[in-house]
């Protein structure tokens, strides 16, 4: 709510953005309550064009595109891994498509998503930028930017059906044809993603000082979520990190003939899966492959969840439908509490 105090003054002042205006002004009370009384009355006689003894301020004071796009790219440096990916989307769709924040209309944004579908982009990408989107004009609310209206109108534009694909992961034979037709940079970087379901990012970015051989640990600090995450080492990963060169210039694990941390490993990794025979597939889908493997073990979602980083449980279930064994035994559990008493040893099912 935009209700604050003025340097220089005892009365509480009205900051209210709707239906294409804004309208600083005095609520002309020091009382709090009475300022939101006076807060909500106003915001309705403007939405509404009911203006009363108000002038709407100057064009220069509405909220431009462009300065959400730089205020919300500066909060997410550094706090997200995916900062780049979301510059990239807000640049290439988005920025100079849309000018003042509180004029955007729903059909502004459908329009840009039709655009986007025939450029035939993958459905679960597009999703993902107006996910990027949407959480914008979220922060832009937050940062008192637009009003509700405008986020409402946002919010509108629905993700589109038939994004979620089915998982593609490796069986035992797939993986160790990937992992031996690998070039001597990208073996290593494979297994690392095989082996702890890091994502691509924290692989190419991650330094020696966030190795723990002695505990068996890799401290991740900079996540896709921003929140720290320790992930346990098995030995195929203490033997590679031991074997592994290290240069004294050099902090990151994995770098180029330039000393420089790869920026990606895109061409070296499709050359290896055409070599070993494997199709649609990408890097991401190794994560799939370490999580994968962990439910048909029995490992419990949980535990999935924790190692994968996932903010959310709900993300990891997409693995469940992978351990049939968990609804067999909920199934038995069942039988065990409500009927078991109800079998006698000399009869037969048949008969009851």
């Amino acid at each position: 709510m935009g209700i604050f105090k003025r340097k220089g003054s005892d009365f509480y002042w009205l900051d209210i953005i709707a239906g294409g205006t804004r309208i600083r002004e005095s609520a002309k009370t020091k009382n709090k309550k009475e300022a939101e009384a006076i807060y909500a009355k106003r915001y309705y006689e403007i939405a509404n064009g009911i203006v009363q003894n108000s002038e709407p301020v100057a064009e220069k004071n509405r909220f431009t595109f462009d300065e959400l796009a730089e205020k919300y790219l500066s909060w997410v440096y550094g706090k997200q891994a995916s900062y780049g990916n979301k510059k990239s989307n807000i640049e290439n769709y988005f920025l100079g498509r849309i000018k003042y924040l509180d004029e955007i209309k729903t059909y502004d944004l459908e329009k840009i998503q039709s655009e986007m579908i025939a450029k035939e982009l993958a459905r679960s990408y597009i999703n993902k930028c107006f996910t990027t989107f949407k959480h914008m004009f979220t922060k832009a609310l937050d940062w008192e930017m637009i009003d509700e209206t405008v986020l409402q109108r946002i919010r509108r534009v629905k993700n589109l059906n038939g994004a979620n694909k089915i998982l593609r992961y490796l069986a035992k034979e797939e993986i160790e044809a990937l992992v031996s037709s690998c070039p001597p940079h990208l073996k290593p970087i494979v297994l690392t993603a095989l082996n702890t379901g890091m994502r691509k990012s924290e692989i190419l970015h991650l330094t020696w000082d966030r190795i723990d051989l002695k505990n068996r640990l890799i401290l991740l600090d900079k996540t896709k979520n921003g929140e720290r995450r320790e992930i346990p080492m098995n030995n195929v990963m203490i033997k590679l990190f031991s074997s592994l060169p290290r240069h004294l210039r050099v902090p990151y694990v994995f770098y180029n003939d330039k000393l420089k941390p790869y920026k990606n490993v895109s061409e070296s990794f499709q050359t290896a899966l055409k070599k070993s025979g494997i199709k649609n597939f990408r890097f991401h889908d190794l994560r799939h492959t370490f999580a994968s493997t962990l439910v048909m073990a029995g490992v419990d979602i949980s535990s999935v969840s924790e190692l994968l980083g996932h903010t959310s449980i709900k993300m990891t279930q997409r693995y469940t439908h992978l351990s049939p064994a968990h609804l067999r035994k909920a199934v038995e559990i069942f039988e065990n509490v409500t009927f078991s008493s109800q079998f006698d040893e000399n009869r037969k099912v048949e008969d009851l």
